[in-house]
């Protein structure tokens, strides 16, 4: 999905191509989103007929998108009553100015501007086709759907275009399209006047299945201006596509254009002054810290619950527990309220009943949850779904961490209960055969197959092409466990819960002896992916027991093969760590999980690292992926990006996965768990302080962070290397820091 605008705020978005347009023949899931629905799937511009010609396009600011575009050459016919007895006259290229200004806020707003250069005026024909097929998100990335709603002929009142669907869950679902300027002509398109027709296509961003499926006749509406544009002279049309339904109710219209756009604009600038400022001597590596808060900003919802971050745009912009838990873990020297906004959403949601469907048991930590028709309706079991084997440690994995670095005795209390039915479900429900691991097994067949993060069909397979019979229990799962009973011990044991702790850290003690002896390959001197229903090792070398190296279940003396290999070329591409190694029969550089490279996972593996004194490796893995963002547009890593090796004889660039999300949750937070790596941080707000053990990679020799909160205090610090040693490091805390311990370990 390159070249494409992406723009969002709070729960709408709009995916379209560069040029601002959604073409009707477009197969790439473009249109304006609201909760899990299109409501508008074409949009398309022409003057006389002719596609205006794109000059640069630009959404860094994610709510808000500006298109500079040109005339092509035209022919333009002449007014019959100052016409010199020619037909038409010749319109230069590139002299009439078409620009368009879009921004997020309830809707879409966009203001069309144009500007005449020649020295004569001229008269144009603006056309404006718009289109709503009102398809749930699943219908759009290909998932079968026998039935659909149904589309209304589209309506004109004067004053604004009506589009509506009844849908089989009887809720009715509106796009209105107003315009502050009244057309000189609008036709009306009946969406029962053309049959549907099948068309094969692949699932997206899955795109190892297909399916064939109906192509729905969206309702359609043209509009058309007539007007006359005088010599250097501006002229403007502005226009709000807004949905109407699934709770939005009758959103409003902004008074203003410019008043609007202005709202949007402090609300970005009030985000970076209420969270840590973050700043370092290389201009470069600020402006990949920069984005990537932009586009946390963009995707982390105020919900009543809190800060919640969703997953990614286009596909997966809802919550998904296990995205929101690593994305909090990763931002928590940021902003951890946004670990506190994803806890106290996801206790919410907790599981209460076995239920196969949706594959809930109680205690579980929902994996995803959506809003549209096809889950209203039981279509699809995300209503919540719960099919995620690692959603559930990685919650207790969170709040161990964030008790580090709040300590708030309220949130321990509020929590409590929701912990222990967490600990309880990953005791009976995780391990259903006892041997001390958690496993998974799929009971959906709209399920989630596999159920770690690596979630593709075939992303777990033996080397002969074999897919594995479940239960599966995968290497990261345990790891997380392990992490989470380690962690929870140290918070309950501060409570007075004594007797508990010991009883959670000889849990943990004996996973990782088991863990060390089941999964431990000695040939290849690494781990196995996996074990299958019989136990047998799925000896696949892949990234995955980076994250065992975060979580700290890596036995010493097998820390040092797993950091080797990860650095091989086979696992490491000069773009970053593969997700599979290139010498495996699964490999695929192109595909999903089976040689890709993915910027969270890295940034994971970059933390394990460090976390066992390996900070040489660490930074490695961070140079990679910074050089990386420095190849895409604006410095924004996308979710995944192609697992070429890197070839610096031809200046090679990473190729993006064509239907990766971008922006995406946890890629934007591990530019963040960059720094809190590099400065080998660890919070302790019980006795407050702050240990850091720097060590920078050679592009870097300053970090400075402004009002970090710890505890109940901001604390602002800046980490430099020794002018007479590079390896040395000073520190300097700002004033009133003293308050909070910050301590530099050389």
């Amino acid at each position: 999905m390159s070249g494409r605008l992406v723009l969002k705020e709070n729960l709408v978005f709009m995916v379209s191509a560069e040029d601002g347009d959604v073409p009707q023949t477009n197969t790439d899931g473009w249109g304006l989103y609201y909760k899990d629905t299109r409501f508008l799937s074409v949009l398309e511009m022409r003057v006389n007929g002719y596609t205006p010609a794109l000059l640069t396009s630009s959404g860094e600011f994610n709510f808000m998108g500006n298109i500079q575009s040109a005339n092509p050459l035209m022919q333009l016919p002449v007014d019959s009553e100052t016409g010199n007895g020619q037909s038409n006259i010749t319109l230069l290229p590139r002299t009439l100015s078409i620009r368009r200004n879009r921004f997020i806020e309830d809707g879409m707003h966009e203001r069309l501007g144009f500007f005449n250069y020649n020295a004569f005026p001229i008269t144009i024909s603006l056309s404006m086709r718009f289109g709503s097929d009102f398809r749930d998100m699943f219908d759009v990335r290909g998932y079968k759907r026998p039935k659909h709603g149904e589309i209304r002929a589209p309506q004109w009142d004067g004053h604004r275009l009506i589009f509506s669907y009844m849908g089989l869950d009887q809720q009715e679902r509106r796009t209105e399209v107003a315009f502050d300027t009244t057309p000189e002509d609008v036709q009306l398109f009946d969406p029962h006047s053309e049959s549907p027709h099948l068309e094969r296509r692949g699932m997206l961003p899955d795109t190892s299945a297909s399916v064939v499926t109906a192509t729905i006749q969206p309702a359609l509406a043209e509009v058309v201006f007539k007007i006359t544009l005088e010599p250097n002279k501006p002229f403007a049309i502005t226009y709000h596509i807004i949905p109407q339904g699934l709770g939005n109710g009758q959103a409003a219209l902004p008074t203003a254009f410019d008043m609007g756009a202005r709202r949007m604009r402090l609300a970005y600038e009030s985000w970076f002054q209420e969270c840590t400022g973050i700043r370092s001597d290389n201009e470069v590596f600020d402006k990949f810290l920069q984005r990537s808060i932009y586009d946390l900003r963009i995707l982390t919802e105020e919900l009543p619950t809190g800060l919640f971050p969703v997953a990614g745009i286009p596909w997966f912009a809802v919550p998904f527990g296990r995205d929101a838990l690593i994305t909090a873990l990763q931002t928590l020297i940021f902003d951890p309220q946004i670990a506190v906004g994803t806890l106290r959403f996801l206790a919410r949601y907790q599981g209460q009943e076995v239920n196969e469907w949706n594959e809930e048991e109680p205690g579980k930590i929902l994996h995803e949850l959506r809003a549209g028709e096809m889950s209203v309706l039981r279509e699809m079991p995300h209503v919540p779904y719960y099919g995620s084997v690692d959603s559930t440690p990685l919650f207790l994995m969170l709040f161990a961490e964030t008790m580090r670095w709040l300590n708030s005795k309220a949130l321990y209390e509020e929590l409590l209960p929701t912990i222990k039915a967490a600990l309880n479900w990953i005791d009976t429900y995780g391990d259903k055969d006892g041997d001390g691991f958690i496993e998974y097994h799929c009971h959906n067949e709209r399920g989630v197959k596999n159920q770690g993060w690596k979630d593709n069909a075939f992303s777990l397979q033996f080397r002969d092409g074999k897919i594995p019979d479940p239960p599966i229990a995968l290497c990261e799962a345990q790891a997380y466990v392990y992490a989470a009973k380690l962690g929870l011990s140290e918070v309950v044991e501060r409570q007075g819960a004594t007797e508990w702790a010991n009883q959670l850290k000889t849990e943990a003690a004996r996973l990782k002896i088991e863990f060390n002896a089941k999964f431990w390959m000695p040939e290849e001197k690494f781990f196995a992916q996996a074990l299958d229903r019989d136990k047998r090792q799925i000896p696949t070398i892949g990234s995955n027991p980076g994250h065992c190296l975060w979580c700290g279940i890596v036995d010493a003396d097998k820390v040092e093969p797993v950091v080797s290999r990860m650095l091989q070329e086979d696992m490491s591409s000069g773009w970053g760590v593969r997700t599979v190694s290139n010498q495996e029969p699964s490999f695929n550089p192109m595909s999903y999980h089976n040689g890709s490279v993915w910027p969270h996972d890295n940034s994971i593996i970059a933390a394990g690292m460090k976390r066992h004194g390996y900070d040489e490796a660490a930074n490695v893995v961070i140079s990679q992926i910074f050089a990386a963002s420095q190849r895409f547009q604006y410095y924004r890593l996308p979710e995944l990006f192609c697992g070429f090796q890197l070839d610096n004889r031809y200046y090679s660039s990473p190729a993006e996965y064509p239907v990766s999300c971008s922006p995406q949750a946890w890629t934007a937070g591990a530019a963040i768990f960059f720094v809190q790596t590099i400065l080998g941080m660890e919070a302790d707000a019980v006795h407050g302080r702050l240990t850091l053990r720097p060590h920078f990679p050679e592009w870097l020799s300053e970090l400075n962070l402004e009002s970090m909160l710890i505890g109940d205090h901001n604390i602002s610090f800046r980490v430099r290397r020794s002018p007479d040693n590079r390896q040395q490091y000073l520190l300097e805390v700002a004033k009133g820091g003293d308050k909070v311990w910050v301590k530099l370990l050389t």
